[in-house]
Formats: C-alpha cells, structure tokens, sequence
C-alpha cells in the first residue's frame, strides 16, 4: 500500500527533479509517496500564480496513481489554492509522461520549441477544475 505524505522534504523534490530532468523548481511544495518506507513517487507543485500552478510528477509504482491519492493531489491546488488550472510540461519524446498526463485528465494546449533545459521540445497540457475528474463534490 502507497502512503501519501504532504510536506515530505527536499528528499522528495530533489527525487522528481532527478527524474523529470529539472535543475530547480524554486518555491514548492511537495508530496512524497512511500511503500514499506521507500520513496516510489513524488509531485511537486510550483510556481503559484495565484490561478495556476505547475504539477510536475515521477512514480515507480503504479500504485501510486490510485483514485485516493489523485483525489488528494488535485484538491491541494483547486479546492485549498483555489487555482483555476493546473499545468504540466513534459519533453515530446517522453511518451509514457505524455500518456499518463493524458490519463490524468490533463489536455494537450500546445509546444514549446527548444524550451527544456536540455534543449528539446516540450508539450504543454492543462487542467482546469472543472474538467478534473478526480474531485468529488
């Protein structure tokens, strides 16, 4: 069983960046996700602007995306941030990122040329609350 940990520690964010290939996410908050006590997924929630926040997300365990835990992860932006959107970016050529995105409820909004930090393209997707699935009311 996958135990979600709000606030776990520069050990969680330093985990996602390693992963999704980011140097710094500044300002964050995180949620770890541990099994028998080991770190198997993570999302970093950053750059607030008051309407949207940047979701950016590293699992090992497919446990981790269960109905609980996302209920959990999409309420801490809309319903305690009371943001309007949740945005995600991913390199084009990282298809298992753009498929779970897409699982997610994320949709496809566009892409950004040259723009990760290693040069290459990367989708933009979007979220907005009232098209999150994982809510309930």
């Amino acid at each position: 069983m996958i135990t979600l940990v709000p606030n776990a520690g520069q050990e969680v964010t330093d985990w996602v960046a390693k992963r999704v290939n980011a140097t710094n996410f500044g300002a964050s908050v995180n949620f770890g996700m541990y099994k028998d006590g080991e770190l198997v997924g993570g999302v970093v929630f950053s750059e607030y602007r008051v309407e949207d926040i940047v979701f950016s997300a590293a699992f090992e365990d497919r446990g981790c995306l269960t109905r609980s835990i996302l209920r959990t992860l999409c309420e801490y932006p809309f319903r305690q941030l009371k943001c309007h959107r949740v945005s995600a970016y991913t390199e084009t050529d990282n298809k298992r990122a753009n498929v779970i995105l897409k699982k997610l409820g994320f949709v496809h909004e566009g892409t950004m040329r040259e723009i990760s930090e290693n040069g290459k393209d990367a989708n933009i997707y979007g979220m907005l609350e009232r098209e999150c699935k994982w809510l309930g009311d």
